[in-house]
């Protein structure tokens, strides 16, 4: 999987979950503060088709994200002595990306994010 596709993958996942949509082919994702905006002036949400849109998009990018976060989690460990506990299923894991999606407040910490992914 190419860096492209890692990306098109996670703005879909974002875009499931601010907006409760599917983000359709061609179409330029918003920077993180506008779909915080967006979120903020929600007024209905549909959490079954949140969930379902973030899995279609997290699932092909979870092996993946297992990776990164076990790597990250040793690192903390070594520097502070400190882990969290791993997420037992797919559903934790499926939480464990929500969680962090959703405390990204800016664009740069978006990047920040997404770059995990393909570097």
């Amino acid at each position: 999987m190419n860096k492209e596709q890692i990306r098109g993958f996670l703005d879909k996942a974002r875009h499931a979950i601010f907006l409760g949509e599917e983000l359709k082919e061609g179409t330029q994702p918003k920077t993180q503060e506008e779909y915080l905006e967006l979120y903020e002036t929600r007024v209905e949400r549909d959490p079954l088709r949140e969930t379902a849109l973030l899995k279609e998009a997290i699932t092909p990018l979870l092996s993946l994200y297992k990776e990164k976060w076990r790597y990250d989690n040793r690192a903390a460990e070594l520097m502070t002595g400190n882990s969290l506990p791993e997420p037992e299923d797919e559903e934790g894991w499926l939480l464990e990306v929500y969680d962090e999606i959703m405390n990204t407040d800016t664009e740069e910490e978006w990047e920040y994010f997404v770059a995990r992914f393909t570097s």
